[in-house]
């Protein structure tokens, strides 16, 4: 069984980026360095809604991304070559499931994208965006800005004054 389908051309539309808004509410351990994300609320205008579930799970996973991206995945790249160095995966920490905090996701649907459908991307708007709003929040709790990601520890306590050299 074979099926066949056209669609008509895509037409030049409004606009041809993402747009979006996120924010975070964490918990910052100033003893042990340590920063806990507890709420990440996610609006972003994604064009046309098709499929709303698949829709929230690409920004959820896009925020989980944005989370291990501002506070755990250290890359070592080499940077003559551009290749990762970091010896295994051992040191290479990833979100896992207590790492997830509540995800409130929002749409503003408008369905100006530039193909016929007016749908837009969804989850590079989610990724990027999560990492701003970790740091952000992380700078309104200890009232010091931390701008190296990821946001560790060491880091923490350094900007804090708490790590003695």
């Amino acid at each position: 069984m074979s099926a066949q389908g056209e669609r008509v051309m895509n037409y030049e539309g409004f606009r041809h980026d993402q747009a979006g808004c996120q924010f975070a509410e964490v918990e910052v351990d100033t003893e042990l360095g340590i920063v806990r994300v507890l709420r990440v609320v996610a609006v972003h205008d994604a064009g046309r809604i098709v499929d709303p579930l698949t829709a929230r799970s690409q920004v959820n996973g896009g925020v989980q991304m944005g989370i291990g991206y501002a506070l755990f995945e250290a890359r070592r790249i080499d940077p003559a070559l551009g290749i990762m160095v970091n010896p295994t995966m051992d040191d290479y920490k990833m979100v896992g499931p207590l790492d997830v905090p509540e995800i409130k996701v929002i749409f503003v649907e408008v369905a100006n994208g530039v193909t016929n459908t007016g749908v837009l991307g969804l989850g590079e708007a989610s990724h990027v965006a999560s990492a701003a709003a970790i740091a952000c929040a992380v700078h309104d709790a200890i009232g010091v800005p931390i701008r190296d990601l990821p946001i560790t520890p060491d880091k923490v306590l350094a900007a804090t004054g708490a790590l003695k050299a």
